[in-house]
């Protein structure tokens, strides 16, 4: 009878922020227990996880000294390459991205792609003068928004770990590593679009990135916001700090502290157009003036402060 090896986990014993080690659980449990053993099972998948789970524990936990929520057990590394490259194979991607594959999805994604491209033109006119603007998109999946970069002229470029979304890419300039793109540096401009959620070391990591980006360079951040979940009981909870994937969860108010510890302040938004709606370009224009009013969100601006 074949044995089945169990997945190795990591803890995670300080912040991932601040460092602290003042930690505090809101809620835990088994990987084959409860909600969160039948929403992996619901899950599409290329290699089945959920052997290799059984019995593991989850621990999701707060810092009490900057707030920042995370998983404490992560895949060991070895382990969680196994999970790009086997778990999460190109057809277990495509069949869980299907459903969010709709003309209405894809038309709102690309409206986004192009805000963020009039926005970071904007915002970069004065670092980068007469040049073409340089962006590093990192954790750039199949590269739908380095597309859009380079239709509006950008210099433009990608990292994802993923081997399934570089074989896959719509874009050629998508790099492994970050080693690859550092001969490119620097950077007027860098991006995550929903990365920061999955890394084992987001400070560690946008450290290093920040050294590529030009000083007064923007750094644009987004994530789900994760305010108010503690636990995995619901579909959305599940969505939001899925301890495979979503392994950090982030408010706005702990995105903006991240940012502000690694070397960056905060930039507001320029307000952009992107419709052939009258009465949107009306409500996009009431929103623009009542911004310090609004309810914070975890889609950020930030600009890399002078050496």
């Amino acid at each position: 009878m074949r044995t089945i090896a169990s997945a190795e986990f990591v803890e995670r014993a300080a912040c991932i922020s601040c460092a602290s080690a003042n930690l505090r659980e809101l809620s835990a449990g088994k990987f084959d227990e409860g909600p969160l053993e039948r929403f992996i099972a619901a899950d599409p998948w290329g290699e089945d996880p959920a052997p290799f789970l059984r019995g593991q524990p989850w621990s999701y936990v707060a810092c009490q000294d900057c707030d920042l929520a995370f998983h404490r057990y992560i895949l060991a590394p070895e382990w969680n390459e196994r999970r790009f490259s086997r778990w999460m194979s190109q057809p277990a991607i495509e069949a869980f991205e299907q459903e969010y594959r709709t003309p209405a999805n894809e038309f709102a994604t690309a409206t986004d792609h192009t805000a963020h491209v009039l926005r970071i033109e904007r915002l970069t006119r004065e670092l980068r003068g007469p040049q073409r603007t340089k962006v590093l998109d990192f954790g750039c999946g199949y590269g739908g928004f380095l597309a859009m970069c380079s239709l509006y002229g950008f210099d433009a470029c990608g990292v994802d770990r993923s081997s399934a979304k570089r074989e896959n890419n719509r874009f050629s300039r998508v790099f492994a590593e970050i080693d690859e793109v550092e001969p490119l540096a620097p950077f007027h401009a860098l991006t995550l679009f929903e990365v920061l959620e999955h890394l084992d070391d987001p400070h560690g990591l946008v450290l290093r990135l920040s050294e590529l980006l030009a000083p007064g360079g923007l750094l644009v951040l987004e994530t789900p916001d994760c305010s108010g979940v503690r636990a995995l009981e619901t579909l959305d909870d599940y969505r939001k700090i899925h301890p495979l994937e979503h392994i950090n969860g982030f408010t706005p108010e702990t995105l903006t502290r991240f940012a502000v510890r690694l070397g960056f302040e905060p930039v507001a938004r320029p307000t952009v157009y992107v419709t052939n709606d009258l009465e949107r370009v009306a409500r996009t224009a009431a929103k623009g003036l009542l911004r310090p009013l609004a309810t914070p969100t975890t889609q950020q601006y930030f600009r890399k402060l002078q050496d």
